[in-house]
Order: C-alpha cells, then structure tokens, then sequence
C-alpha cells in the first residue's frame, strides 16, 4: 500500500504496517491512500469524497468491508467460539416500537385461510424495512450534497425508470453467503452502570466517544479483530420498555444518544478492520448528524455518509441485546460466532437482520 503524510509518500513494509494498524484485505487497494496523521483510508482518485474508499475492493464492489469476512476467518471462528451451543436472537419483535420513527409505515399481518377440505393458513406481511432492527444497506443513503452512493452509483441508477435492480442491492451480501463471523459485544450501558455514569436512555444527548468505547473494551477484556462484526450496547431497549404507552407514543426522534461524530470514532472503526457494526439505538450516531462543528474532522460528512457511501460499511440499528449481554455475563464472555442473513430480495435497501449469537 502507498500512504501519504503530508504531501510526501510513504512507503511502509506489510509487517510494520500490519503491527500499526492491521492489515486490509479483500481485494486491490485501487490506488487507495492514507492520511498517517489520521489513519482514515481515503482515495487518491481526483473527485471522490473525503475520507471514503472506493476502489479499495476493486472496481464495481457490491460488498464493501463485507469483503473482509472470508471462508477462512468464519471457520476459525466458528471453531473457536462455539462451545456451549447457546442461541440468543438479537431481532426483537417487528412491532416492538409502538410508533415508526419518521412516518414510517407500521407492521401489519393478514391472516389468510386457504383450502377449504384441508384449512390451511398463510400469512401477508406489510411493513417498512427501517421501523424496527434493521441492516442499513448500500441504498439507504446517500453522500446528502452529492447525492451519489457507495462507489459512485448515482440516484438515477437504485430509483428512476431506468434503475439497475443489480446495484447495490443487500441481495449481493446474500450471493456471497451472507453476514457470519465473529461478534463482540461492547455493552457501554454495563461499563457506564460499574463507572457510575448515568446518562438519560431515551431522548439523551449524551454522546458515546471514542475514548468511552476504548474504556469499554479495556473494561470487558475485548480484542477487536479483523472482519469482527462489534454490537454497542447503550440501553436503548431498557429504557424504552420503561415507557408507559402513551410515552412511547410521544417518543421522538432528534435527540438520539449514541456514537460521537468526530474523528477519532471515524478512525477507530476504520482502522479497527471491522466488516459491519451495530447497535440497539435508533441510530448508529448522535442526532441530528448535521450539526457538528468543523473541529469534528469529518469535512461536514455524518458517519453514515462516511461508513455507507464512503467505504461501503453497512449499520444495524434497533438490535436487542439485552439477553446476549445477560449471555455474555453469565458465560464469562465478549464474543460468539454471529449469523445474519438479511432478506434475499433483489435490490433491498435494507433489512431485518434475522440475527443469532451462538456461544
């Protein structure tokens, strides 16, 4: 790989580059560069955004950092996190939140009888993909000036007349099998309860800093390791299963607590290797997203613009980890072997994870 510091290149060996940092893999650096003072892969190609990464997985990439769970990493995991065969799902119910955030349309099921010697009964589900745990895909969203997504594609291309159902679509994680490897579970709520840190769990501004998710990770003994699949938990559940009804109906989006948007969260995920992240609040950042200042670092971008479009990082959001911490507790343990296969629909947007932690 070739860095940059400054305006002078750099040349660094694999090995010392891989004791700074950890290696990158799956793919060709596609002229990709790094700014050494930063550590935040960024392209060298005139006209890409900021702090993103296209072409670092070679040319028309569907896959992003996905591309760094490989058949080998997954079996070395799988042997050596799956001891006791206990399962926890990390989907809460599909209708868990009361009232959609933004508008989004709620859950509804139909109930079909068919067959009239032998009755049978079908189900028709209707729901939008974002109104409970969902993976981000590629789709959702886009660099909010340009309007493009990961790698280039335009709007025109996911949702004009003309569309390609082929880009960008989280039926290409499928193809490729899917979401599996090794979860870590960094449980902030935990660490903040033995810190004797309180913070609001619902409608907080309390923002979760690079250093706090360090301090979390030192606190549980975690190590995180390339192609690992980290879950944030910040008590979003526990708080929001506190409300009465009427709370949850009043419960509003814009003062989410979660990762803090500066650059130093920006580094640590990039530089950490990691194939995909996830949480149990509504957002994977503090909202709203826009509004940090410019000593964040980040050239005005969100994290989501960053980790989707930019190096093409997808981001589960609404996960329950509330019984996978009571697992981990109980078991002596930060990490397991993690499935999610999202839904196999051609050109999805996003989806409900249909998650499982084996331990």
């Amino acid at each position: 790989m070739r860095f940059v510091c400054g305006n002078q290149p750099l040349e660094f060996d694999h090995s010392l580059w891989t004791s700074i940092l950890g290696h990158f893999t799956g793919g060709s650096t596609g002229g990709s560069r790094l700014v050494a003072d930063q550590c935040i892969v960024v392209t060298q190609r005139k006209g890409d955004p900021p702090l993103s990464a296209w072409g670092l997985y070679g040319h028309d990439d569907q896959l992003g950092t996905l591309n760094l769970l490989t058949p080998e990493n997954t079996l070395a995991t799988a042997k050596g996190e799956i001891q006791t065969g206990i399962r926890v799902a990390l989907d809460p119910p599909l209708d868990a939140l009361l009232i959609p955030s933004i508008g989004r349309r709620k859950l509804t099921q139909t109930i079909v009888r068919v067959g009239d010697n032998i009755p049978a009964h079908d189900d028709v589900l209707e729901f939008n993909t974002q109104i409970g745990a969902q993976w981000d895909g590629l789709r959702h969203m886009t660099y909010h000036k340009s309007g493009v997504f990961y790698d280039n594609t335009t709007i025109d291309q996911i949702s004009c007349d003309n569309a390609n159902p082929d880009a960008l679509g989280i039926d290409a994680w499928v193809k490729r099998g899917s979401i599996a490897g090794r979860g870590v579970l960094l449980d902030y709520y935990a660490y903040s309860q033995h810190a004797k840190r309180e913070y609001g769990l619902i409608n907080c501004a309390h923002a979760i800093t690079y250093q706090d998710l360090v301090d979390c990770a030192k606190y549980q003994g975690i190590e995180i390791r390339e192609g690992d699949l980290p879950f944030v938990r910040s008590g979003f559940w526990v708080g929001y299963r506190r409300l009465t009804e009427e709370e949850k109906t009043g419960w509003g989006l814009w003062a989410w607590k979660r990762r803090e948007q500066w650059r130093d969260v920006a580094r640590w995920l990039r530089e950490s290797d990691i194939a995909a992240c996830a949480g149990d609040a509504p957002a994977w950042e503090k909202v709203p997203s826009w509004e940090w200042p410019a000593s964040a670092g980040l050239e005005g971008l969100s994290l989501h613009e960053i980790m989707l479009d930019g190096w093409g990082m997808a981001i589960g959001e609404l996960f329950d980890l509330e019984t996978l911490s009571e697992v981990c507790k109980g078991n002596k343990r930060g990490s397991f072997f993690v499935a999610s296969p999202p839904l196999n629909v051609r050109g999805g947007a996003s989806s409900p994870p249909n998650c499982i932690a084996i331990f």
